[in-house]
């Protein structure tokens, strides 16, 4: 078995995630892509959702991830986001009534509304309640 991926995923205000994985799977803007030990390296841009990671012990994680970029080099992924959060730490009363919110926007059909702002506050409630469900 090759030896695991260093993960480390960075937000402006902490180092929201360290650890080793055995596999990633994630969300680019151009599509879904996985990482295994040995990849290639490349910079990806990160599209809002879940990212995945196998643990060297089998054990599959979920975190949320909103866009960004991820950088793979020498079996060290490297993930530079606005935010990142661990099922454990989403709110889900609060991502459901974000996402009512969103929702009441985009079908009010105002003229008032910015509606880019209004699908990317959706699809933000959208992951984290996603995400939420694997605690």
């Amino acid at each position: 078995m090759a030896e695991p991926m260093t993960l480390q995923i960075i937000t402006p205000d902490e180092i929201a995630y360290t650890g080793e994985a055995s596999f990633l799977v994630g969300k680019a803007i151009d599509g879904e892509f996985g990482i295994l030990p040995n990849h290639a390296p490349m910079i990806v841009a990160l599209d809002i959702a879940p990212l995945r990671l196998d643990a060297p012990d089998g054990q599959k994680h979920y975190l949320a991830v909103f866009g960004g970029f991820c950088e793979i080099e020498h079996n060290q992924v490297s993930i530079v986001t606005l935010d990142c959060q661990l099922p454990d730490s989403i709110d889900v009363d609060r991502a459901q009534r974000a996402k009512q919110r969103a929702e009441e926007r985009l079908v009010s059909k105002s003229p008032d509304i910015d509606v880019e702002r209004a699908e990317h506050a959706l699809a933000r409630a959208l992951l984290r309640l996603h995400v939420a469900k694997y605690v």
